[in-house]
């Protein structure tokens, strides 16, 4: 009879300490018994208990920060829109008015494309989007990726290469592959000198698909290989250029949601970006 009091006691000391919200470290000698076995499955409660408050806690810390990110990305892009209206209002003469409207209509789009950044962030993080491969050539998704920053290439005449076997199939969602192509394609754009040639090519093994984009831009730091596809992570190199560090950042997350990896590598000049696909 004592010993059961005592078993007893310790369940009722251990169920005290999971609703106090501690982690349960009271034992019972191991046996192949009822009281064994209730032991290890509140142990086990325990631990999913307290598991489940770590990732909430994470969770939680991770939107704060999150926030104060965002907040810090608009901050520049609304101050100067305060700015510039009152400009605005107290403009003297019609060039003054339209060259502040002009750097309004930029500013705008500026702030545009931050809160569709941060929605298709929030969606990828969360795992809201299904991707939806589909076993289509990949030449097709490639196009219109290029497609996309033709008239900007065009503006510094640059060259796009493209070098891919028409019949190459991937399982691949089309417009989310697109959007992490093109994301790639226009830092290259961006980076890269006036009469240069941008690279893309796509090749398949036994292992994977690649689809690489080369550039002779301003590439990036040694040591910057991984830190590129950080959210908001800017480079180095990028001083003075315009960006939020969001493009890389979020074909890293299409490509791990098609089950892939990216993977950055200095050229002297430039950089070359690969996606593998399975």
């Amino acid at each position: 009879m004592f010993h059961r009091r005592k078993e007893l006691e310790v369940f009722s000391m251990v169920l005290e300490k999971l609703i106090n919200g501690e982690k349960a470290d009271v034992f019972l000698s191991y046996k192949d018994e009822l009281p064994s076995k209730i032991q290890y499955q509140l142990l086990r409660l325990s631990e999913k208990i307290h598991g489940s408050e770590s990732q909430l806690i994470k969770e939680r810390d991770e939107i704060r920060e999150l926030i104060a990110e965002i907040a810090h990305q608009m901050r520049t892009p609304l101050a100067n829109i305060e700015s510039y209206l009152e400009l605005l209002g107290a403009a003297g003469c019609e060039s003054e008015r339209q060259e502040y409207l002009e750097i309004l209509k930029n500013t705008e789009s500026q702030l545009h494309f931050l809160t569709e950044s941060f929605i298709k962030m929030a969606r990828l993080e969360s795992r809201i989007i299904q991707i939806k491969p589909d076993a289509t050539a990949l030449c097709g998704t490639l196009m219109q990726s290029i497609l996309q920053v033709k008239k900007a290439a065009d503006e510094k005449r640059i060259f796009i290469d493209l070098s891919v076997d028409d019949k190459l199939q991937v399982p691949h969602d089309g417009n989310w592959l697109g959007e992490a192509v093109y994301n790639m394609l226009e830092n290259s754009v961006k980076y890269s000198p006036m009469d240069s040639v941008v690279r893309v090519s796509a090749a398949q093994n036994e292992m994977y698909t690649q689809i690489s984009i080369a550039d002779s831009g301003i590439g990036i730091a040694e040591g910057e290989e991984g830190k590129i596809f950080q959210r908001f992570y800017r480079g180095k190199e990028t001083d003075g250029q315009p960006g939020f560090g969001l493009g890389l950042y979020l074909t890293r997350e299409i490509v791990l949601m098609h089950g892939g990896f990216v993977k950055a590598r200095r050229k002297k000049p430039g950089l070359e970006i690969s996606i593998f696909l399975p």
